[in-house]
């Protein structure tokens, strides 16, 4: 019998919120914890979870929590999930789904202390609504607008810190309005 390393922990706590997660994704999220954390190590850690039945793979490259492997994979969570890594310096700290408008919702660690963010994925014709959708947004908190196009920037009015991405080939570009 295995017994769940904090390291497993970790994964799983990020997984209750995320529900799943790329292989690769699982690799950098370890790997911010330190260079010792491989990929050969991260894909053992995996295989563990999924022996021990935390994780089932949906695909070769995609693993979720067992209660959502007959469930759609859900594009913009996984794309939330990049978004956060490539903002987090350390660790997350804190992780939340929802609630809508938002995807995600994490505080990630750094060498000057912790910032917040929160995911929204702007589906075309949403744009308008944001004013009013971000009315009880989170404190302290910066928005990061996922965009399937890039005229969507235009169309969104908030007076809250945010940057909009935009995935340019397999990475996310991040600029602010203008």
């Amino acid at each position: 019998m295995f017994t769940v390393t904090q390291d497993q922990k970790y994964v799983i706590s990020i997984l209750d919120a995320t529900k799943m997660m790329r292989k690769g994704q699982a690799v950098r999220l370890l790997s911010k914890l330190g260079a010792e954390y491989t990929d050969d190590y991260a894909l053992r850690c995996l295989l563990q979870l999924k022996y021990i039945r935390k994780i089932a793979w949906k695909t070769d490259d995609l693993f979720a929590v067992p209660m959502m492997f007959n469930e759609p994979i859900d594009e913009d969570m996984l794309s939330a999930v990049d978004v956060m890594l490539d903002l987090t310096e350390k660790r997350i700290l804190s992780i939340a789904a929802g609630p809508e408008p938002y995807k995600l919702r994490f505080l990630s660690a750094s060498d000057k202390g912790s910032k917040g963010f929160a995911v929204i994925a702007l589906n075309a014709g949403i744009e308008s609504r944001m004013k009013s959708l971000l009315a009880e947004a989170p404190e302290g908190y910066t928005i990061i607008f996922l965009l399937s196009n890039i005229l969507q920037k235009d169309r969104v009015e908030t007076s809250l810190p945010h940057y909009f991405a935009i995935r340019d080939g397999g990475k996310y570009r991040y600029f602010r309005k203008g």
